[in-house]
C-alpha cells in the first residue's frame, strides 16, 4: 500500500444482470455449490452472494420459455409404444431420449390405449350432466324473469286502482 492511499473493501462493484444470473444459477441450479465455495472461487464476499440468492428467491417465479410440445400422430404413438413394450431399463431410457419423450407421457399413452375409449364415455357423461344443469338453470332464470314481469304488472295495476279510488272518494 502507498502511504497516501487507503484501500476500501466496502466499495461495491457494479455487476451486470447476466453475471448475477449466472452466479445465482451456480448457487441454486443443478449441481449447486454453497455461497462460501463460490466466494472462494470468485473472490466476492459470501454475504453478497447470499444476499443475491435471497433477493432472487423473493422474486416471483417466471416460467422458462418453452417451445410448444411436439404433436404426435397416432402412427408415431403406436410405433413408439410397440418399441417401448420390448425394452426395459437403460434401453427404454435411450429410446425416450432419442424420441424426445418423457416416461410420464409414455405411461399416459399406455393408459389411454388400455382404457379403449372409456375416457371418452366419461367425458360424454360429464357433458350430458353439465347440459342438464344448464337447462335447469336456464328454466329457473326464465321463471324468475317471468315473476319480475308479473310483479311490475301487478304494481302498475295497483297504482292505477289507487288513483281511481282517490278520484271516486273525492267526488
Amino acid at each position: 500500500m502507498d502511504a497516501g492511499r487507503e484501500v476500501t473493501t466496502n466499495v461495491s462493484r457494479p455487476f451486470s444482470i447476466a453475471y448475477k444470473k449466472k452466479v445465482i444459477e451456480r448457487l441454486s441450479g443443478k449441481g449447486a455449490i454453497s455461497a462460501r465455495q463460490l466466494a472462494a472461487e470468485t473472490g466476492m464476499s459470501q454475504e453478497t452472494l447470499s444476499r443475491w440468492l435471497r433477493e432472487a428467491r423473493r422474486l416471483p417465479l417466471m416460467a422458462p420459455t418453452k417451445k410448444s410440445p411436439r404433436k404426435w400422430s397416432i402412427d408415431e404413438k403406436v410405433r413408439i409404444l410397440a418399441e417401448a413394450a420390448k425394452l426395459t431399463g437403460s434401453e427404454l431410457t435411450t429410446l425416450l431420449e432419442r424420441e424426445g419423450l418423457t416416461l410420464a407421457a409414455l405411461e399416459q399413452w399406455r393408459m389411454s390405449l388400455a382404457e379403449e375409449g372409456q375416457g371418452s364415455k366419461a367425458t360424454m357423461k360429464h357433458i350430458r350432466n353439465l347440459e342438464r344443469e344448464l337447462a335447469r338453470k336456464e328454466k329457473a332464470l326464465a321463471e324468475a324473469a317471468a315473476l319480475l314481469v308479473l310483479k311490475k304488472k301487478v304494481q302498475h295495476l295497483w297504482e292505477g286502482e289507487d288513483d281511481d279510488t282517490d278520484e271516486e272518494s273525492e267526488k
